[in-house]
């Protein structure tokens, strides 16, 4: 092989590795005044949010807790800053009730009571302070899914919206803890 092939052969395996490694690179978020390093398997572009999440990084993003799931058993989590989420509440809603207090409302290690019909239900922890929902969930006509929820939780500073199935509602402390182990793990 002449020098001029084995150039090329050099320069096509470093532009193939360069090309692999920024598809598998990670990408920058700011919320709040956190900074994380996510990787772009979990991530979720803004171009593909709904409408109704906020656009701005600094408003939030969001990941996929487990990207290598079927797409119906993937959970993904909105992450935002506390304090914007309770100002755009305004003392009003659910988020009010549960992260916006003085005092967070404990959840783990209780049992969770149901409320509404077999459209749109809640659930809210048996011992809290009252009948504020934490999960809220809806009928889904897909087979698979008993009910799409999602519930909001604090984070510190942050809050977690996190999607799951009706019937994952036993696990939620254990997705709870996933979620944050993991942005924990990408804080820079």
């Amino acid at each position: 092989m002449g020098a001029r092939q084995q150039l090329l052969l050099v320069w096509s395996v470093i532009g193939a590795t360069v090309l692999t490694l920024s598809g598998c690179a990670n990408a920058q978020q700011d919320v709040a005044s956190h900074h994380f390093e996510v990787p772009k398997a979990n991530l979720i572009a803004e171009s593909d949010y709904p409408f109704f999440l906020p656009k701005s990084g600094d408003d939030g993003f969001i990941f996929i807790l487990n990207p290598t799931a079927e797409l119906r058993r993937q959970s993904s989590v909105l992450v935002q800053s506390r304090d914007k989420a309770c100002a755009r509440a305004n003392g009003r809603g659910y988020v009010s009730q549960t992260i916006c207090g003085s005092r967070d409302v404990e959840w783990r290690g209780q049992h969770w009571l149901k409320t509404g019909d077999d459209t749109f239900w809640t659930y809210s922890p048996s011992k809290s302070s009252g009948p504020a929902p934490f999960v809220s969930c809806f009928k889904m006509e897909v087979d698979g899914h008993s009910g799409l929820c999602y519930g909001t939780f604090a984070f510190g500073d942050l809050v977690l919206t996190i999607s799951l199935n009706d019937d994952e509602l036993p696990s939620l402390e254990g997705i709870y803890d996933r979620a944050t182990k993991m942005l924990q793990s990408w804080e820079v």
